[in-house]
């Protein structure tokens, strides 16, 4: 009679509850327990991180006779008509309270697949060493193709936006400068006369309509001015000798 007690003690499954939560944590009491509207939003299919093979579990699980000591959360799927476990979670802080909320990454890598169904099993070890089930439930993975969420776009975009808005205030902060400095202080660029000698350039000289500039002798006269000098000297050394 004892061996039948230990033999259904260790298959026990207690009259625990668990209820997986989609993307986020199921929202609890002060106490611990479901909110009604976390009820409503618990889910039976999980989907997946949009565009990645791995599923977040976000457990949630009422606990009747847990005791103080490590806590595992056990995945299996039935192959063949038996159970073969898939994945092992240790939860190694269990304090043996009635309500736990632990999320639990679920990886394509290490055997979880989509269109499948899992079962969930919370286990614990009582004191001779018999695994005794605290609850268990069913999850589907599912990959419908949904896209990232808003609030996820708007943190990969708030980077862009909050960048183009920064510009235009350093450039209305830049246009105050501009306005209150000097030409040099605001960047203006000097004329090439200007950086060679430090000086400004004569503005240029047009000629007068009517007159002609020619190039200027030696002596620094000019051509026509030499040729009547000449002429004069001419005529007077005429006069002189007659």
């Amino acid at each position: 009679m004892l061996f039948i007690c230990t033999a259904f003690a260790s298959t026990a499954v207690l009259a625990g509850e668990i209820k997986v939560g989609q993307d986020k944590e199921l929202e609890t009491t002060d106490k611990g327990a479901l909110t009604g509207a976390a009820r409503k939003a618990a889910v039976t299919e999980l989907d997946n991180v949009p565009g990645e093979d791995l599923w977040v579990c976000y457990l949630w699980a009422q606990i009747d006779r847990g005791a103080e000591g490590p806590l595992y959360i056990e995945f299996f799927q039935e192959i063949n008509g038996g159970e073969s476990i898939v994945h092992r979670h240790e939860e190694t802080g269990y304090d043996g309270g009635k309500f736990i909320k632990i999320p639990i990454e679920l990886e394509g890598n290490i055997g979880f697949n989509k269109d499948r169904n899992y079962t969930i099993k919370i286990v614990q070890a009582n004191a001779k060493g018999n695994d005794i089930v605290l609850g268990k439930t069913k999850i589907k993975l599912i990959k419908s193709g949904r896209k990232a969420s808003d609030d996820e776009g708007d943190e990969g975009g708030s980077g862009g936006g909050g960048g183009d808005e920064k510009k235009k205030d350093d450039l209305s902060e830049q246009d105050i400068a501009d306005s209150l400095a000097g030409p040099e202080e605001a960047g203006q660029k000097k004329a090439p006369d200007e950086e060679e000698t430090g000086e400004e350039a004569p503005p240029p000289v047009e000629p007068k309509k009517g007159c002609s500039v020619t190039a200027e002798s030696p002596s620094g006269f000019s051509g026509p001015l030499v040729l009547l000098l000449a002429a004069a000297g001419l005529t007077f050394g005429r006069r002189k000798r007659s």
